[in-house]
């Protein structure tokens, strides 16, 4: 089974619009300086933003099918504490993302998005998982909370006694959100007091991939780590990417990777399809002697992933 561990589904209600107009700048910037043009926010929401846009699951079902893709997890984001509030309410978002798992109950898991500062945030859990049929719990802390906080014990608490699992944000982000949040250390402390709950670490933290990796060897128990985005780095230097990723199953075993895209965004970098292919021929096309296993590869393309959502 391949399933895609880390994944959006967008509209332009769901995100606050301040994330839209600083994504859309992040665009114009990549135009300009590859000698694309130089569009208008406007123009770049009209043509670049609004294809993402996928109302009813549609368009990650097609992706899905078109790719060989059997299940993906989609992530719900509650950022308004941080960049100001989406025009749908957090309970809004987390229904329209446990819809779409309803809807294609063997192809998706619905994880909420819930900001444990919120006042209400652990019935807003409650909520999400009892009644919107969502199975996980995603953090973004880059919206200025950190993961170990108390207000955030709380919420984990709730996860653990649901038995949830959490995925969080690791790793720098651009503005308007916060870095400083999402340094991996901080999952380090959940799960040592969180023994039952399993915590996977977005991105595998981008460039702090190493600390997050050594913190995965030395606790041994329910710290995993999906590397999407990491898209980018296998695009500009393959050898760079696949060096990383011998080093962390090395250090910490396949076991505790789950591959993932984080489309709809990185659609445009690689897509998908061409994302898994690339994963799945390493043991075949791996530079500088470098060496993977087809077991290896069977786990991070989904193996790893379906035991954490069927535990």
């Amino acid at each position: 089974m391949i399933i895609d561990a880390h994944c959006h589904v967008w509209t332009w209600d769901i995100v606050p619009d301040s994330y839209w107009d600083e994504l859309a700048k992040i665009v114009i910037d990549f135009f300009r300086k590859n000698n694309l043009g130089s569009p208008s926010v406007d123009e770049v929401k009209k043509n670049v933003m609004d294809p993402m846009m996928d109302p009813d699951g549609s368009k990650l079902i097609a992706n899905m099918d078109a790719s060989g893709v059997d299940k993906a997890f989609i992530m719900a984001l509650d950022w308004g504490y941080g960049i100001g509030e989406a025009r749908k309410t957090v309970d809004e978002i987390n229904q329209f993302y446990g819809s779409i798992a309803k809807k294609y109950p063997d192809r998706v898991v619905a994880f909420a998005g819930v900001d444990p500062r919120r006042p209400g945030a652990v019935d807003i859990l409650d909520r999400a998982v009892n009644d919107y049929g969502c199975r996980g719990l995603k953090y973004h802390p880059t919206s200025g909370f950190y993961p170990d906080s108390e207000e955030s014990y709380k919420v984990l608490e709730k996860a653990q006694s649901l038995g949830i699992p959490l995925l969080s944000h690791m790793g720098p982000i651009s503005k308007p959100l916060k870095s400083k949040y999402a340094r991996p250390i901080f999952l380090d402390t959940i799960v040592s007091d969180f023994p039952k709950l399993t915590v996977i670490g977005a991105h595998m933290s981008f460039c702090w991939w190493r600390e997050f990796v050594n913190i995965i060897a030395a606790k041994a128990t329910t710290l995993y780590a999906d590397f999407s985005g990491h898209q980018v780095t296998a695009k500009r230097n393959f050898s760079e990417f696949c060096h990383m990723m011998r080093d962390a199953f090395d250090e910490a075993t396949a076991e505790k990777f789950l591959w993932g895209t984080d489309n709809p965004i990185l659609e445009a970098v690689i897509p998908m399809k061409d994302w898994l292919e690339m994963i799945k021929n390493l043991p075949e096309n791996a530079p500088d002697g470098l060496k993977f296993t087809k077991e290896e590869i069977d786990a991070v393309l989904g193996e790893n992933a379906a035991k954490i959502i069927e535990s």
